[in-house]
């Protein structure tokens, strides 16, 4: 039979209130150092595990959080979730995370599953195909937060970035070193980010008095394939662009990268890229990437301390969105166009 709370107590000496509060680390504990360590002791030799149902049952709290994104092995989302995870972990709250592979029934069923777990909370980067599933978390008073993609008629916590910002200062540099002709490798269009980003895109070109040419915006996903495809397209086209803006994140730029060299172009000589999201690979490829860098880890902080905020709160909380600005750093993947 599993050793309980109440034997650790009694293999000490101490009432089983004393070893709970010493196992929930909790302050102004009036025993001494050895008693502690002592009790500390007991549990590691006692082989005693926390029942955490009995704990959720008591506290009316599960101490769980359910995190669903797109796909873990999306540098960008990985980089957020790794935050979010160790932020959790020093609250003493453990992380559920799902992926939805941009699948709507998938993130119905995990976002039901997660509720029905009683989790206390879910951040979410939502497919984005429908929001009534969202809605409905919401009105029934489960905290929530989305992060990366929202939807701007829902009011809800969520941490988002300067999307329109970022691109426009992407299109100004190019159009700062001469390039007249700049595509737009896209990305999934119904996503809030990139249609952000596209506006921001179009944007830029009217204030330049560039013309937009649909044959330039292309891409229709996140996957390294997308990149690929959808670049090939672009330099199958009479009139190449001289640089491309590559919206759709990582993997979506080296798929971009590997179509430009297979046709055995050269960046920057031939055509110019700036790249979303800086990855640690960027400084160091053989052209090192000029991109707008992302600040995941900092998405990821903000948006546990808005999702923590709504768990500890009694009061209903007025919802808000909090924006994460990028950076452009700048590298050598961009130059003078040749003509």
């Amino acid at each position: 039979m599993a050793p309980t709370l109440k034997d650790v107590a009694a293999h000490v000496g101490v009432h089983p209130s004393t070893v709970s509060r010493v196992l929930r680390g909790k302050e102004n504990l009036k025993i001494s150092a050895k008693t502690h360590d002592k009790i500390l002791k007991a549990v590691k030799e006692l082989n005693y595990i926390p029942d955490f149902t009995a704990r959720a049952l008591r506290m009316k709290k599960s101490f769980t959080i359910g995190l669903i994104v797109p796909d873990i092995l999306n540098p960008y989302f990985a980089r957020i979730a790794r935050r979010i995870e160790q932020l959790g972990f020093e609250k003493k709250y453990t992380v559920i995370v799902c992926n939805t592979d941009e699948d709507q029934q998938k993130e119905i069923l995990f976002l039901n599953q997660l509720i029905s777990r009683g989790v206390d909370g879910i951040i979410i980067a939502p497919v984005q195909d429908s929001k009534e599933h969202i809605v409905d978390v919401i009105d029934k008073n489960i905290p929530l937060v989305l992060i990366d993609r929202i939807f701007e008629d829902i009011n809800v916590n969520s941490v988002i970035t300067n999307n329109a910002e970022s691109v426009m200062k992407a299109v100004t540099h190019l159009v700062k070193l001469g390039h007249k002709r700049i595509a737009f490798l896209r990305g999934q269009k119904n996503i809030y980010t990139i249609k952000n980003r596209l506006a921001g895109y179009k944007e830029a070109l009217k204030e330049f008095n560039l013309s937009l040419i649909d044959n330039y915006i292309v891409g229709e996903g996140f996957e390294f394939e997308d990149g690929y495809e959808a670049t090939l397209k672009l330099l199958a086209l009479p009139k190449l662009p001289t640089a491309i803006v590559s919206s759709g994140g990582d993997l979506v730029t080296l798929g971009a990268i590997k179509a430009i060299y297979e046709k055995g172009l050269k960046i920057p000589e031939d055509i110019s890229i700036i790249a979303f999201f800086d990855s640690l690979y960027s400084p160091f490829l053989a052209t090192p990437l000029t991109t707008i860098t992302h600040y995941r880890q900092k998405i990821g902080e903000k948006a546990f301390k808005l999702l923590l905020k709504q768990i500890e709160s009694s009061k209903d909380m007025q919802a808000k969105t909090i924006c994460v600005d990028t950076k452009f750093e700048l590298r050598d993947s961009t130059a003078k166009p040749k003509n």
